[in-house]
């Protein structure tokens, strides 16, 4: 047997004779023994909220210079270039691709000779049954 062993029962033993550690003392004792603290009504703050969501932030002057600026921002704004033509190679893969896509499909799942040997179901063995 290692001697660093023999030590372990002797490191349990210490750590079960330490202090437990006295959790209350880190609370205050006006706090532990002092009344509870007051509660604050929520209707106030509710009603703040709400007229704080309900007020016009967009009053009528900044709602025309809004649009007049989304106007002239529209008015710089680039024109909608076309699509670069692309080669006959690949719209021939494309059309090859949607080919097999749509013959994919069509085509069933399971072949029919799979289907029927899976509905037929297992045959078991003679030692099984």
């Amino acid at each position: 047997m290692p001697p660093f062993l023999l030590f372990v029962p002797l490191l349990i033993m210490a750590a079960g004779c330490t202090q437990f550690p006295q959790i209350d003392a880190r609370v205050p004792e006006a706090e532990r023994t002092g009344p509870p603290p007051a509660l604050i009504d929520v209707l106030p703050l509710l009603a703040q909220a709400d007229a704080a969501q309900r007020s016009q932030r967009l009053t009528p002057a900044t709602g025309a210079a809004l649009g007049a600026r989304a106007q002239a921002l529209s008015a710089q704004a680039a024109p909608h270039t076309a699509r670069p033509a692309r080669p006959a190679a690949q719209d021939a893969r494309l059309q090859a691709l949607t080919t097999r896509a749509e013959a994919l499909r069509a085509a069933p799942v399971i072949a029919p000779a799979d289907r029927d040997r899976l509905e037929t179901g297992a045959i078991r063995p003679a030692a099984l049954q």
